[in-house]
């Protein structure tokens, strides 16, 4: 049977006032993020066939809460009669905080406008989502609605632009959070754009100490120490900070993989905190080590990827 046609070229998804929506548009309610965090939705158009008299539902749109910005991503059409993509939306914190925020969750309202539905068919939406990816949720796939090169026509939607992170960062970064608890390379950037707790670890090599790395830690909110865990291949033989004093000890199944820089003072916001390692073996590429903050209430804050050393 002849498949009708929906055509993905007229496809735009936008966010408008109630009452502007009069072109076709097909209404998508995603639960609303809270502060510094965000939610992903999939969702999927299909073009089906109705019997006589169905109803067609009726499109709506709210405006974003304050501080919520929407942004989408379309796959490339694989069938006429079929849309896949991703929605992001985030919610920038007006302040950085080291507790848990809790709202009572809000749904939002995005339209997805596209050509007219041909007569004798409607659209049928299936949606899958994924509310505060930076916390506890189910697995989602971003995988399963868009690849990577979808990402050249992917757009913002509505609300404020976060500073300091692109477009496609953005929609990746929160796809990788919504996939796994596990931390990934742009996790600090995503959430310091969000003003969620966050920092940044970046590594040299030492000029002056065989295996030897240093690194600059930064935190933005007060922090009283900072935490390297070694990947599985790695050890660490010394450490040192003139921030504090450092201990290497072990964790279970990993010898001397665990490196505390306890500070001397709770070191401000944004206070450079240096770091040097001597690892083992020898430093051939760049460490995934992973990283933590204590704040001060001694809450220890991530993990996050360091980076580098550039090889």
């Amino acid at each position: 049977m002849r498949r009708a046609a929906l055509v993905v070229l007229s496809l735009s998804l936008v966010m408008v006032p109630a009452a502007a929506a009069k072109q076709a548009s097909t209404p998508v309610r995603i639960t609303a993020p809270s502060a510094a965090n965000a939610t992903v939705a999939g969702f999927e158009l299909d073009l089906v066939r109705v019997k006589k008299h169905a109803r067609r539902a009726t499109a709506t749109a709210a405006a974003p809460p304050k501080n919520v910005s929407i942004y989408a991503v379309v796959g490339k059409q694989k069938r006429s009669d079929r849309v896949k993509g991703v929605l992001v939306a985030v919610n920038r914190a007006s302040a950085v905080s080291t507790a848990a925020l809790h709202k009572r969750a809000r749904r939002l309202t995005v339209n997805l406008k596209h050509a007219a539905v041909p007569k004798g068919f409607k659209l049928t939406l299936k949606l899958k989502q994924a509310a505060n990816v930076l916390g506890r949720n189910r697995a989602f796939k971003c995988a399963s609605y868009f690849k990577p090169s979808d990402l050249a026509g992917a757009g913002k939607l509505a609300g404020p632009g976060l500073p300091g992170i692109t477009l496609g960062t953005i929609i990746q970064s929160a796809c990788s959070a919504a996939r796994s608890e596990k931390p990934f390379a742009t996790l600090g950037e995503f959430r310091g754009a969000l003003n969620a707790s966050s920092g940044s670890l970046p590594f040299v090599k030492s000029a002056t100490v065989p295996n030897g790395v240093d690194g600059t830690a930064t935190f933005n909110y007060v922090a009283r120490a900072v935490g390297v865990l070694a990947d599985s291949k790695h050890q660490f033989t010394s450490c040192a900070s003139p921030a504090g004093t450092c201990a290497i000890s072990s964790t279970p199944g990993h010898m001397n993989d665990y490196a505390l820089v306890t500070l001397t003072a709770p070191a401000a916001a944004g206070t450079q905190l240096p770091l040097s390692l001597v690892v083992s073996p020898s430093v051939t590429a760049a460490l995934p080590f992973q990283f933590f903050g204590f704040d001060s209430g001694n809450h220890r804050l991530g993990p996050l990827l360091t980076s580098g050393p550039p090889q």
